[in-house]
């Protein structure tokens, strides 16, 4: 019984859970590393489609950017480092079906402000005081909101969902052998379900446009939303997210660095007609469980949007909008634990405590409220180290 269990514990070890500072970047381009692109793909995001379908946003335009930016940084960074919509401005935005060019205008307030974060090296001296544990907190939280999103999605097919985690578990126990990776395999079963809906596929071509804003759009957009999206940001996009490539990449990245691709990247989204783009750790998690170890997967991600943005843009949309969201929840279970798990690195009782009640907080609010509250609750502990309700 108890080789059973070693060998249980060893498999779950070696298969899920211990995965990390094994690979140090590059450029491969093979099916483990398109398997691991296709784990967060950009133009498959809800959000993406949501913007199309319901603000009439040009999805070339979305593709191209993001096609380019993911290029640049797989070629820079020779890492994964995925890109995706900045959730609390396209809520927002959907929520009160923005003018296009208020949301090109929020995309250059946000570059705005991450460069200056950056180039001025402000972002380094304001993270300084954010500790491990309030970090950790966060991951834990955004692994809580992937989780509860991706059960929600599953929930439109069970017998597909159980299909699609039957197909996840499989893989998981040959990962180690040359195999195709499971998300090529999911996504073909997607897109085959997918064109068997009927309907008129048009093709296109794409002629990049200069779309431009008042300051006036940019002042809007920043006081309604764009403030709150830098607490996110900072806490997703930029603590977290390092936190989870460092852990697992010998090849460091720094804070800075996330706040200048995505100054660059939203510079770049304001004047091409691309939404508010940022890094997160849901999508990195994602990839990484799926194959990405290289900046090759971000390459051939952002070929692919290229590609389909100048020729194919109106199929990629048709077809992607009647992928079965089923296997995109299904896939999304593994990268909520991978990032959840990480919550365990944490040694002290108090530090895992004050993790907790971030994640707690920062689910029933948000993540800026979680954000803010923790580091309050950790330096209020530090400073009235007597308190009886948080001593060890």
């Amino acid at each position: 019984m108890g080789n059973k269990e070693a060998t249980s514990a060893n498999f779950l070890k070696n298969n899920f859970i211990n995965n990390t500072q094994v690979d140090k970047g590059g450029l491969k381009f093979n099916l483990r590393e398109l398997g691991g692109a296709l784990g967060d793909f950009g133009p498959l995001h809800p959000l993406f489609l949501a913007y199309v379908k319901i603000l009439n946003l040009d999805p070339a335009a979305i593709m191209l950017v993001m096609g380019i930016s993911n290029i640049l940084i797989g070629i820079y960074y020779k890492l994964p480092l995925p890109i995706e919509p900045m959730k609390a401005i396209a809520i927002y935005a959907l929520t009160y079906k923005w003018d296009i060019n208020l949301i090109y205008a929020t995309s250059f307030g946000m570059a705005i402000i991450w460069l200056v974060l950056s180039i001025t090296g402000l972002l380094d001296k304001i993270l300084w005081i954010v500790p491990e544990c309030v970090a950790r907190g966060i991951q834990l939280a955004l692994a809580i909101y992937l989780l509860l999103e991706s059960i929600e999605l599953m929930q439109t097919s069970i017998l597909l969902s159980l299909l699609s985690i039957v197909i996840i578990a499989l893989f998981i126990t040959i990962r180690k052998r040359k195999f195709v990776p499971a998300t090529i395999v999911l996504y073909g079963i997607g897109l085959f379900i997918a064109l068997q809906n009927e309907g008129i596929i048009t093709l296109s071509f794409y002629i990049p446009k200069i779309h431009l804003f008042t300051i006036n759009d940019v002042w809007k957009g920043m006081l309604e939303v764009g403030f709150v999206q830098i607490f996110l940001t900072l806490s997703n996009a930029v603590i977290a997210t390092r936190i989870a490539v460092n852990e697992r990449f010998s090849r460091k990245i720094k804070d800075g660095q996330l706040a200048l691709n995505m100054g660059l990247m939203n510079f770049l989204a304001a004047f091409f007609g691309c939404i508010p783009l940022c890094h997160g750790a849901g999508g990195f998690m994602a990839q990484y469980f799926y194959g990405a170890r290289t900046g090759g997967a971000m390459v051939m991600e952002g070929l692919i949007e290229i590609i389909s943005a100048i020729f194919l843009s109106t199929i990629v949309v048709w077809i992607f909008s009647r992928f079965p969201i089923a296997i995109v929840g299904a896939m999304l279970i593994p990268a909520s634990i991978e990032l959840g798990k990480e919550i365990l690195k944490l040694k002290k009782r108090i530090e895992l405590i004050i993790a907790l009640l971030i994640a707690i907080i920062s689910y029933l609010t948000n993540l800026s409220i979680g954000f803010i509250i923790g580091i309050m609750i950790y330096y209020m502990n530090s400073f009235l180290n007597s308190s009886f309700f948080l001593q060890c």
